[in-house]
């Protein structure tokens, strides 16, 4: 009888598989197997941060051991008097820019002579403007705008008018004094509103507070005006003028226009154009403007000043007019009728 072969040959290749699977397990160690291992040390500890210094007892001792710390640097005001601290420490700026409430000004100065207190700041009851500017001539308090020099006569230029003359600083640096240019120079303006270029106009000083304000008025109220024309304004202004500065005049002034008044007489006989006038002081009679000069100088002989000043006024207006008068009649063209 004849075996089927395939079974046997099944239970074979199952034997060979389970000898190659059992062959390839690792065994678990036993107890005593595992006890004679070495175990492995755990890994150590880092510190990162550093040790704690324990607090110190005494502030004296830590300042010892850390005399550079901010405690021992920073902190020494409270317990120590403002000199031992600004003998510790001279450059601070408690030391250095303290406000001078803790010192007088002058001591503060002697210290800080560079500080802005004692440069540029006047301190107000310390020191007159006079030591200030002594001692710091060159600050912007003791530059101050040099003074215009004044002058005595202005010769007239295309475009120019009283206003603008008197409006300048080398004359009056006020355009409402011109009124003044005008009272002195009435020989040579015959209005107000109408000079010519080449005229000198003289300027004069030393006048009175009421002469410049009577000036100054006259321009604010002087109304209406037309070129070529002396407006009734003008000539009372002129009046009124002549009557203020006669009643202030002293005895200088009076004696000053009587020499004008002499010299502008010269020029008007010299010129043919002397006139006569009527005054009050010559008895009211027509007299010679000489004759009226001598009046004058008797009144201030006499101790009236003003009277004299008066009289001489107008005697050096008459003068100025009458040659002025003079020059125009020996340059006028002949006219036919």
């Amino acid at each position: 009888m004849r075996m089927n072969a395939t079974p046997i040959r099944t239970l074979l290749a199952l034997a060979s598989i389970a000898v190659v699977a059992t062959g390839c397990v690792t065994a678990k160690p036993t107890e005593t197997e595992a006890g004679s291992a070495t175990a492995a040390a755990p890994a150590p500890a880092v510190s990162m941060a550093p040790a704690v210094v324990a607090a110190v007892a005494k502030p004296d001792d830590w300042c010892d051991r850390y005399p550079d710390s901010f405690e021992c640097e920073d902190a020494a005001a409270p317990v120590t008097a403002p000199d031992d601290w600004c003998e510790k420490y001279p450059t601070s700026f408690m030391c250095q820019e303290e406000a001078p409430a803790v010192a007088a000004p002058d001591d503060w100065c002697e210290k800080y002579p560079t500080s802005f207190i004692c440069q540029e700041e006047v301190a107000a009851g310390q020191t007159s403007s006079e030591d200030w500017c002594d001692r710091y001539p060159t600050s912007f308090l003791c530059q101050e705008e040099v003074p215009v020099p004044m002058i005595s006569a202005y010769v007239v230029q295309a475009g120019d008018h009283l206003w603008g003359i008197s409006s300048q600083p080398k004359v009056y640096g006020d355009p409402y004094q011109w009124p003044l240019l005008f009272k002195r120079n009435r020989a040579d303006i015959t209005d107000a509103d109408l000079i010519y270029p080449g005229q000198m106009i003289q300027i004069e000083r030393d006048m009175s507070d009421a002469q410049i304000q009577e000036a100054i008025d006259h321009a604010r109220s002087r109304g209406a005006w037309v070129l070529g024309v002396v407006e009734g304004s003008d000539l009372r202004y002129l009046q009124a003028a002549g009557s203020t500065d006669a009643a202030n005049a002293t005895a200088e002034q009076a004696a000053a226009m009587i020499a004008q008044a002499g010299a502008d007489l010269k020029a008007a006989k010299a010129a043919k154009g002397e006139w006569r006038i009527l005054d009050s002081a010559t008895g009211g009679s027509a007299v010679p403007l000489s004759k009226a000069l001598k009046a004058a100088q008797k009144l201030l002989d006499g101790g009236d000043a003003s009277e004299a000043y008066r009289l001489a006024q107008r005697v050096s207006e008459s003068a100025k007019l009458g040659a002025a008068q003079s020059a125009e009649q020996a340059s006028a063209a002949p006219t036919y009728n």
